[in-house]
């Protein structure tokens, strides 16, 4: 069973961008956002979409299910099934390892709140957050993807 593990950190300053290696355009939307199992489509850059389904977390863990989708789908799937509203962010890729760590900067009915992630290879402890990232959120489910449809950090 393909598992996710990650840790999520809020972001104090800008020290990130100084790691950037590559940046992306994600807009995604949920079929599902049920805490025991969520159904993502995000299309990324206008170009790749993916059909994800995630069981509930347990830790920094949860099992996953990613599929390719063509972009036509993905488009219509957003635009036409998926609740509202509609999560949009930048996606910002480091160059940091261990891991594989990300930083979101949420724009839309999230704009304002920037988060850092690193997913890591099972059996690999999580590093040492960076001195720009803030408090460790990995167990608050209020910075769930998931979540923020449902109540957008505006409304906070």
């Amino acid at each position: 069973m393909p598992v996710e593990i990650e840790r999520k950190y809020l972001v104090r300053d800008d020290g990130w961008r100084a790691e950037v290696t590559g940046s992306s355009s994600l807009r995604q939307g949920y079929l599902s956002t049920e805490p025991e199992r969520t159904v993502r489509v995000r299309l990324v850059d206008g170009r790749t979409g993916y059909l994800t389904i995630k069981g509930k977390r347990v830790g920094d863990a949860r099992p996953e299910y990613e599929y390719d989708i063509p972009a036509a789908d993905a488009a219509f799937l957003l635009d036409h099934l998926c609740l509202r509203p509609l999560i949009e962010k930048e996606r910002h890729t480091l160059g940091r390892t261990p891991g594989d760590w990300t930083v979101d900067v949420f724009g839309g009915d999230n704009e304002g709140l920037v988060l850092a992630e690193v997913e890591l290879p099972e059996g690999v402890e999580a590093p040492p957050a960076p001195s720009w990232a803030g408090t460790d959120v990995t167990e608050d489910d209020r910075y769930a993807n998931s979540y923020l449809q449902n109540h957008p950090y505006r409304s906070w």
